[in-house]
């Protein structure tokens, strides 16, 4: 095959590759890519189809943990994190145990402490999970 042709393949999986954000059709593009570069120096089809298959298959194989390790990367705090060390009100109070509504940077939240919280009482986010902060009552300063 012709290495224009292998170029026409890897650009146009490159475009796919770019619209769909993958990372999957990328090794493929480089691999029809590499296969262009060489196919001046393989003459049979079959060759390069081999080439192709294997340079894809281990740019897929090698790289796809990395690029799945990177795409699970976070690179903004959740929201509920954020919570954590905020001060806030209490707006229903609740024994131990029990829940109450406290209210943190200006929104309601469920709260659960080990202390009895009265309704006004400044708190201390401790722990959040995604609808339940666990506080403490703030030290009066």
């Amino acid at each position: 095959m012709a290495w224009w042709i292998w170029l026409v393949v890897a650009f146009a999986i490159g475009i796919v590759e770019v619209a769909t954000f993958t990372f999957v059709l990328l090794w493929i593009a480089i691999g029809a890519f590499i296969t262009a570069v060489l196919s001046p120096l393989i003459g049979s089809v079959w060759g390069q189809l081999l080439l192709f298959a294997i340079v894809s298959t281990v740019l897929l194989v090698a790289t796809r943990p990395l690029v799945r390790r990177w795409r699970q990367r976070r690179t903004y705090p959740e929201r509920r994190e954020t919570m954590i060390h905020k001060r806030g009100v209490v707006v229903e109070e609740a024994q131990p145990g029990a829940f109450a509504t406290v209210r943190v940077q200006g929104e309601l939240w469920s709260a659960r402490s080990d202390h009895p919280l009265r309704r006004g009482q400044a708190i201390v986010v401790r722990d959040a999970t995604a609808t339940v902060l666990t506080v403490e009552p703030a030290e009066e300063e």
